[in-house]
């Protein structure tokens, strides 16, 4: 949802100086009765009409700190997997992952992955054509 326009802030604030009451100007501007009392208490507390938008989210978990220690074993251990790097920090990969991806550097891939990929498709080919002296065979159920 948009934050409500400074101007229709101000033109609340100015109708409630009138004496006019909530549901009416909610009514007036179209908005609920909760968001227009709540721009008054806003303003009463803040001091100030502008939306405080910069605030919302969740806050990010790389501090100047753990920034700092992770470029440290980088710099170490530039070859390191994502479980290596977050050993220390006691975050898991994800975590590691999304923090890599913030400062310009990339993960190592998971070799023995690859490999195993590799050899079980290769492997399964080999073994049939083997089996069947060279020629797939296909059951189709229907004999001609």
């Amino acid at each position: 949802m948009k934050a409500i326009p400074v101007a229709v802030r101000e033109r609340i604030l100015q109708l409630y100086d009138q004496g006019k009451g909530t549901p009416e100007i909610a009514a007036s501007f179209g908005y609920c009765v909760a968001a227009v009392r709540r721009i008054r208490q806003h303003f009463k507390a803040r001091g100030t009409l502008q939306p405080q938008t910069h605030r919302c989210g969740r806050k990010t978990l790389l501090t100047d700190a753990r920034k700092a220690r992770l470029l440290q074993l980088l710099e170490q251990r530039p070859d390191a997997t994502l479980a290596e790097l977050g050993a220390p920090f006691k975050r898991p990969t994800s975590t590691m992952d999304l923090w890599l991806t913030r400062l310009g550097w990339s993960c190592k891939k998971n070799a023995a992955r690859q490999r195993a990929v590799a050899v079980r498709r290769g492997g399964a080919k080999k073994g049939l054509a083997a089996t069947t002296g060279g020629r797939v065979r296909h059951s189709t159920g229907v004999r001609g």
